[in-house]
């Protein structure tokens, strides 16, 4: 007897993503209709949903930008812009702010970008969804322990959730947020290499 897919949404931290990327020295970037294919499992057969990308625009200084800030800004705008157009596939960005901070060896004063909202439109994302009853799973591709809360918050629901992760190097992957995550899929550098954007052929 054939099993019934199981309707399926991918969740991604795209900054998450992109240190992946860059522990496993991926440097192409990535197709995000290739995620499915990568990321769901086909027994029991798992159907693509929508996939939910969230991200931050760089800082941009009001003032004093310089081309460089400018360029990247523009360049990753015009990428989040352009995948919208792709089916069931969604963006949802943060925002990205400055933040002072000093360094007590030296006593020098300095800004720092801190990424915000990515967290918690997650969160909002995966409980709605959880609790919508339009999934039955979700695959959150994510590492911050902030999530926690969440995912805790859909244990009683009829939807399942798994972790992909990345233990690899620097990138940071909460013990408590794998623990808690009834499934999990601990991602391999072929398991991303595989969602490299395909070179156009002459």
């Amino acid at each position: 007897m054939l099993l019934a897919p199981i309707s399926t949404a991918i969740l991604i931290d795209n900054m998450y993503l992109q240190n992946a990327q860059r522990v496993f020295q991926i440097l192409d970037p990535l197709d995000p209709r290739k995620f499915p294919k990568a990321f769901l499992r086909t027994q029991p057969p798992e159907e693509h949903f929508r996939t939910f990308i969230f991200d931050a625009l760089p800082y941009l200084p009001e003032t004093g930008a310089t081309q460089q800030q400018i360029d990247y800004h523009n360049k990753k705008r015009g990428f989040l812009e352009a995948i919208q157009y792709y089916e069931r596939i969604d963006v949802e960005l943060g925002d990205v702010r400055p933040k002072h901070a000093h360094c007590p060896n030296c006593g020098t004063d300095y800004i720092v970008t801190v990424q915000k909202l990515v967290d918690v439109k997650i969160s909002v994302r995966l409980v709605s969804l959880a609790w919508s009853g339009v999934v039955r799973k979700i695959v959150l591709v994510a590492g911050d322990k902030d999530l926690l809360p969440a995912v805790q918050a859909i244990k009683d629901s009829q939807t399942t959730v798994r972790l992909a992760f990345v233990e690899e190097q620097d990138v940071q992957t909460s013990k408590e947020l794998i623990r808690c995550c009834p499934e999990k899929h601990k991602l391999t550098q072929a398991d991303i290499a595989s969602c490299k954007w395909d070179k156009p052929t002459r």
